[in-house]
């Protein structure tokens, strides 16, 4: 940067804001008294900091000026002596205590220095310090020397004792994901993949356990772990957890992991290791495998009928993530869109994640034959996707009527109801829906005209004249590009697109897919090479587009204020004028301005980012298969229940539920012992569940291939004592 002062080269120095010559230029130039505006225009500074420099540089105090030099940064406690204290103490006191460590370094520095510091304001210094030691560690020791082969032999570990428990925790080994081992005797802080299973240790025996409810679901969690070669047994125990009611790792410290060992096979219980190899699976294929188990879980390639709506997130955090529409404040703020498929029956089987630099029409059409080679659809099965209104675009429907393997089905935006003629409707039909039971009806009444949109001839449109049980009337216009489909298929489809949205909130509410998981995430300036380039209004032009907009409604009202009252008003007349004056010079502006410029350009000025969204979509997958497993293994009691007010509540209670297990060498008997105090004709359902589930001759999802009986357990049946 050249600053001159007239035509004389007055300093040259670095194009940087934060560089000491930068603001010591900037506290020169204020002392000697230029014009502040002048300044900041220049320099682009706020008045109070160029003052705050300019005085520092005044006092002559050089602790004083490196403070204000140094900005906000500068009164930070954690100071480079504090720094490299906290570097020479770590790895004694790390190696002495794995718990307690921050809060042990944290009362040296107050005794040292007086100065009391947060856990908070350690962390990012600690996880660094832990990084380099896991690094120093992994490095193989040097194979030649006396010293280190005494040293090897000092650190010998002994055998391990055998546990008395179904499977041991085994040590993970680095096989899976490249990590070097660490050295014997050392404690590891994040444990890596194991690529072979331990063989299970079967644990004989009568004893307490929680978590057995988990057990109905046993052949889920065994498919799980079969469907990913490379860490199946992790995605089985955050499946497990999931269906225990924990819908995120922090949640899983408050399970049982003794008895979910003895349940599972092996487990892994710290939080830092599970967020570390949650990670390494999400950048493999393991999201690509789980998505498949679950499309064969509910048998999506022999489906044709799929729903597809984006769901929308609220993110408020502070990294500067695009902006889009969020439905659930009804205002447009920053946002993460997860775009899912159901089927018909409102069954989720496909998502994927993605910020609002597309929109939902833009993203269907690149995300369909992802979704096709997911589910495992045919090349020539033709699928008929439902989407609601925003899908609307004459562009969309246009690929639609060209494309050979789908149609569209969709809402008629901006419908107005006209005078509606039964001798010109096409048909008629009724549908029945159950309530709280299955002989609890309600009667649905449906009239219809089929003819040929007048805006797309190509498309067709049905005019929907719908009445409910209240004989309550609507009237609605669908759209859609098959000409073959039974109208009456079309209207079931469209009006029960409300199972995807009921399943949003309960996904929600019982496995919470609205958890980000993580918040990293990954700049434009990375992202340039990779995503399509869009032409969009420019700033200014949409501010010279407001503006026109505006005036034009002042002058409007005005116009119609003088030609309702013709009684001439100065004052009115003198404000038409200057509003006419004001608005020609707004078009001449708009005229002269740029319409369009790169969007891309414009996020990359901004310093946008877009969340990483890796280490969510593979929770979310297990998500969806924890969610059509638990509908799968509920459906039976729901037949047999037949009360849909509370039917979900009683069975994620048996789920749930702590028992007994009895286990021998080749067989487990699970007691289950449920919260609920079952009438009789409940706990004859029950039983009768748990009977047709033994008849699959089900095993235990541990590995260890001994056969599963599950029975209801009684409080009555059981004798408790206390060991000394």
């Amino acid at each position: 940067m050249h600053v001159y002062y007239g035509a004389e080269l007055l300093e040259v120095m670095p194009e940087d804001r934060q560089h000491p010559a930068f603001k010591l230029l900037v506290a020169r130039l204020y002392n000697a008294g230029v014009k502040g505006s002048a300044l900041q225009r220049s320099f682009k500074v706020d008045p109070k900091t160029m003052q705050r420099w300019g005085q520092a540089l005044q006092s002559g105090d050089a602790e004083q000026l490196v403070r204000a030099l140094a900005g906000r940064g500068g009164h930070r406690k954690l100071t480079a002596e504090i720094r490299s204290f906290v570097r020479v103490r770590f790895a004694e006191i790390y190696d002495q205590s794995r718990a307690g460590y921050s809060q042990r370094l944290r009362a040296e520095i107050q005794r040292v220095f007086g100065v009391g510091l947060s856990g908070e304001c350690l962390r990012p210094l600690l996880k660094s310090l832990r990084t380099e030691l896991r690094q120093e560690l992994s490095q193989p020791p040097a194979q030649s020397g006396t010293e280190n082969r005494e040293t090897a032999c000092v650190c010998a570990p002994e055998p391990p004792a055998p546990m008395p428990v179904a499977v041991a925790a085994e040590p993970l080994t680095p096989n899976a994901f490249g990590a070097a081992p660490p050295p014997p005797g050392i404690r590891k802080e994040s444990p890596v993949l194991s690529a072979a299973a331990p063989v299970p240790v079967p644990h004989c025996g009568i004893s307490f356990c929680h978590h057995l409810g988990v057990l109905l679901f046993s052949a889920v969690l065994s498919g799980v772990e079969k469907e990913v070669a490379t860490g199946g047994w992790l995605l089985k125990q955050w499946l497990a957890t999931l269906l225990l009611g924990a819908v995120n790792i922090e949640q899983t410290k408050l399970l049982d992991f003794e008895d979910l060992r003895r349940l599972l096979g092996r487990t892994l219980r710290s939080l830092f290791p599970q967020r570390s190899q949650l990670s390494q699976l999400a950048c493999g294929s393991s999201v690509s495998h789980l998505l498949s188990f679950n499309a064969q879980l509910v048998g999506a390639a022999q489906t044709r009928d799929f729903y597809f709506d984006p769901h929308t997130k609220h993110y408020t955090g502070m990294q500067k993530v695009l902006k889009g529409w969020c439905a659930r404040i009804r205002w447009a703020d920053k946002v993460l869109h997860s775009d899912f498929f159901h089927t018909a029956a409102g069954q989720p089987v496909y998502l994927e994640c993605a910020d609002n630099y597309q929109d939902m029409r833009e993203r269907f059409a690149t995300l369909l034959p992802r979704f096709r080679q997911a589910m495992g659809l045919p090349a020539d099965a033709v699928v008929n996707c439902i989407v609601d209104r925003g899908i609307f675009s004459q562009d969309v429907f246009a690929q639609a009527v060209e494309a050979p393997d789908y149609h569209l089905i969709t809402w008629e935006k901006n419908f107005k109801p006209g005078p509606w003629d039964p001798k010109q409707r096409s048909g008629q039909y009724t549908l029945e829906r159950t309530r709280n039971h299955a002989q609890d009806k309600r009667i649905y009444r449906f009239e219809y005209t089929d003819e040929d949109w007048a805006k797309n001839p190509k498309m067709r449109r049905l005019i929907v004249r719908a009445t409910n049980p209240q004989e309550r009337t609507i009237e609605v216009g669908i759209l859609t590009d098959d000409r073959q489909r039974a109208a009456s298929q079309i209207i079931y489809l469209m009006f029960n697109r409300w199972t995807q949205e009921n399943d949003f909130k309960y996904l929600d509410e019982h496995f919470g897919i609205n958890q980000i998981t993580s918040y990293a995430s990954v700049a434009y300036e990375r992202l340039k090479d990779q995503v399509e380039q869009k032409q969009i209004k420019s700033g200014a032009y949409k501010a010279l587009e407001q503006k026109a907009a505006q005036l034009k409604n002042q002058l409007s009202k005005l116009l119609l204020s003088q030609h309702q009252h013709p009684r001439k008003s100065a004052r009115r007349t003198e404000r038409i004028a200057a509003l006419t004056k004001d608005l020609e010079q707004a078009q001449q502006d708009r005229a002269k301005t740029q319409k369009e410029v790169s969007r891309l350009e414009v996020l990359l000025e901004q310093a946008m980012v877009r969340l990483d969204t890796r280490n969510k979509r593979l929770p979310d997958s297990l998500k969806l298969i924890a969610r059509n497993a638990f509908y799968h293994a509920l459906d039976p009691f729901k037949t047999a229940y037949n009360n849909y007010r509370d039917d979900h509540e009683l069975f994620r209670n048996l789920t749930q539920a702590d028992g007994v297990l009895c286990e021998s060498a080749d067989q487990v008997e699970a007691h289950l012992l449920p919260t609920v105090n079952y009438p009789p004709a409940l706990e004859k359902i029950v039983s009768g569940l748990l009977t047709q589930i033994n008849a699959k001759d089900p095993k235990m999802p541990d590995g260890s291939g001994r056969r599963l009986q599950l029975h209801l357990g009684q409080k009555t049946g059981l004798q408790i004592a206390i060991a000394p």
